[in-house]
């Protein structure tokens, strides 16, 4: 199997294992105490604020350590005031690593980022050709870690919103990749995607639901997230003022109006490749 595809149906079982039980690897174990004892990494680290980063000594990440630690920081303001939260009192933990094949070392699958909240863990791969995704996992740390397991009816929520959180994939933004997958049919409706998100995959079935979380997020705030988070669909019309359908409709109207029209999105790329 491709590295390429062998990348995809990693991400694909891992979203898999976390919307059908809710509690994975992630919550069970504490991965970042059994990789800092793991005595083939030689980790440098730093600290501030509640965070403390995890460098191996010469890597590129080592080199740039002072820029990760403000980067860090900074991301963790941004991830509480995204989701109106004023604090997380766990301290946070975030392991840079250079490959996915040492990611696969330590969480068992080679993907390129991954949120071990049970332990307010965060692991990440930073090299020259590759960007770290420090808020999209660190978002999963503080919605599962802080928030707990979503509602049955809202685990499409889990990855959407740390994809919505993080706001890019390569040189697009969320809401241009999904307008794309609307304009070319490669959608369903937003109550067939409620009934069952994972049919789309990671890509298509992310980045709709990251969409719709950022369109709820603009309309209604970043507490009717945290509702929808814990209270499921069933209540939707109660909580929105409008139910599934016409919160679609409204959707696609403000994807209309914010998206140039002449956008192309190379999913192809980002399929093969990811978002780095």
């Amino acid at each position: 199997m491709k590295r390429a595809a062998l990348f995809r149906v990693s991400l694909l079982v891992m979203l898999l294992i976390i919307v059908t039980s809710g509690i994975s690897a992630q919550e069970k174990d504490d991965l970042v105490q059994s990789a800092l004892e793991d005595t083939t990494f030689n980790w440098a680290s730093s600290e501030s604020r509640g965070v403390r980063i995890y460098c191996q000594r010469g890597s590129f990440a080592e080199k740039h350590r002072s820029m990760l630690l403000r980067s860090v920081t900074t991301a963790v303001d941004e991830v509480l005031e995204y989701l109106g939260e004023s604090r997380y009192d766990k301290p946070l933990n975030v392991l840079y690593l250079e490959s996915r094949e040492e990611m696969e070392r330590i969480v068992g699958q080679p993907v390129s980022g991954f949120a071990n909240w049970g332990a307010s863990g965060v692991f990440v791969v930073f090299n020259p050709e590759w960007r770290s995704f420090e808020k999209h996992e660190i978002t999963h740390v503080f919605t599962m870690g802080g928030w707990g397991a979503p509602d049955t009816t809202s685990r499409w929520m889990v990855e959407g919103i740390a994809i919505h959180s993080d706001g890019w994939c390569r040189e697009y933004t969320v809401d241009e990749i999904a307008y794309h997958l609307l304009s070319q049919g490669q959608l369903p409706s937003l109550q067939e995607f409620f009934d069952d998100s994972t049919a789309l995959g990671e890509i298509r079935g992310g980045f709709y639901g990251a969409s719709v979380i950022g369109f709820i997020r603009h309309t209604h705030g970043a507490e009717a997230l945290h509702d929808l988070w814990l209270n499921g669909i069933g209540d939707f019309k109660e909580m929105f003022g409008s139910d599934v359908k016409e919160i679609e409709n409204l959707w696609k109207n403000y994807l209309k109006l914010k998206v140039k029209k002449e956008i192309k999105v190379d999913l192809e790329t980002i399929e093969d490749l990811g978002c780095g």
